[in-house]
């Protein structure tokens, strides 16, 4: 078999004698052709008796990398020197007479590897190392990473559609889980953000499991809400509902999204069904020429429901007697503000009384009771011994709503004593 070796550039042979230390060098040409043995060389020999071989040994030997062969040779002399050197071709030869060539790609994968021991290809489609001929296995599904077992391509779902899956192989990007509940959309690997809506955001399957004020507000930051209750109409709805309100602030409209929009002071009592003595809406004592007109607002979302039923405020005032009646001044009572014309008051002399009682009022203007307004004042001239009605010297004064219920509307009381 003829082999055709193309050998470039100059290789120097350096030998050493025996006789003395003399130096022989031998020098030659690599030229373009060799008939498998050796290549011409040409050799010079110092005068001590040593002999040059005119033949060189090939070790037969070459390497295949990158498309560059080496070919090793070594040179012998009769004085038992032997000088090897390398010779680098830009081809790839290789000594058993095959020619082999390597590979250089364009940066991109058609999803094949080939194993360098057995030369079996693995198609693997989606990355996943499984496929046919590859080392981990066969593939199931080789378009799709998350699977490779029969079980996994079986199994892979998504029920509740929540794009969180179960039963398969693997997961990632493409197919995130596992779903610790596939039946349920409002949870997905672990526990979703509690609502109040009848439905459960959890793994374990509770419905509305928290505390409402942990539940509640389910959107929106409402004002002035100072706790909550949960209540959903039916599965899947908002069931967040004001409780209760901030101090001096109320819930009018019933519109979760605006939290307790009404700002209004609250004077009922603890004793309000018995008008009791310390009420909040304490407004003091009023003597002869006093007028107390800058006292503060009131709101009254809901209408009357009766004394004690929490729909209404109570005031107490005193009106101290001084002088000598008649000449004691003229009490009177009304609204300086009144929204819509909203709200009515009545008068009560004690806790256990009725309104009106013991002549606090005799005379009654249309549409009353209840009031827009009161007056008392003596009407008989001076001097009188005796007074068949009692002085008032302390009234209380229940204010409540007789109409449009649930809004913001206002009053405020305006009292005074004028003198006479």
């Amino acid at each position: 078999m003829n082999r055709t070796l193309r050998r470039v550039g100059i290789a120097s042979l350096f030998m050493v004698a025996c006789n003395g230390g003399e130096t022989a060098t031998m020098s030659g040409s690599a030229t373009d052709t060799a008939t498998g043995t050796a290549t011409d060389m040409s050799s010079s020999g110092t005068s001590g008796g040593s002999e040059t071989m005119g033949a060189t040994s090939n070790s037969g030997s070459a390497s295949d990398s990158q498309g560059t062969t080496s070919t090793s040779g070594t040179t012998s002399t009769s004085g038992g020197t032997t000088t090897s050197g390398t010779t680098t071709t830009p081809e790839t030869t290789s000594t058993s007479g095959v020619m082999t060539t390597s590979t250089t790609t364009d940066g991109t994968t058609d999803g094949t590897t080939t194993d360098n021991t057995t030369g079996e290809v693995c198609v693997d489609g989606d990355g996943d190392g499984y496929g046919e001929g590859c080392d981990l296995g066969p593939d199931c599904d080789d378009a799709d990473f998350n699977n490779h077992t029969d079980m996994g391509c079986a199994n892979c779902s998504d029920s509740d559609n929540d794009n969180v899956w179960v039963g398969c192989d693997q997961y990632g990007e493409g197919k995130p889980g596992p779903d610790c509940d596939d039946n349920n959309a409002n949870v997905g690997v672990s526990d979703g953000v509690e609502l109040c809506n009848g439905l459960s955001e959890n793994c374990a399957g509770e419905i509305d499991p928290l505390p409402a004020d942990q539940m509640c507000p389910s959107k929106g930051a409402p004002k002035n809400v100072d706790s909550w209750v949960c209540d959903p109409p039916m599965p899947g709805e908002d069931g967040c509902k004001i409780a209760t309100c901030d101090v001096d602030y109320f819930d009018a409209n019933t519109d979760v999204l605006d939290g307790c929009e009404c700002f209004g002071t609250n004077h009922q009592t603890q004793a309000a069904a018995a008008c009791g003595d310390g009420p909040i809406g304490d407004l003091g004592s009023v003597s002869e020429g006093d007028v107390l007109n800058k006292l503060p607002t009131g709101t009254i979302p809901p209408l009357d429901n009766g004394i004690g039923g929490g729909a209404e405020d109570w005031y107490v005032v005193q009106f101290p007697l001084q002088g000598t009646r008649p000449n004691t001044g003229r009490i009177r009572v009304e609204f300086q503000l009144n929204e819509g014309g909203d709200y009515r008051f009545e008068v009560f002399r004690n806790c256990n009384g009725l309104a009106w009682a013991s002549s606090l009022a005799t005379q009654f203007g249309p549409g009353a009771p209840p009031a827009l307004e009161w007056e008392f004042f003596d009407s008989h001239a001076a001097p009188v011994t005796s007074n068949t009605v009692l002085w008032p010297d302390k009234v209380y004064i229940r204010v409540f709503r007789v109409q449009n219920p649930n809004t913001c509307n206002q009053y405020q009381l305006k009292v005074e004593r004028v003198p006479n």
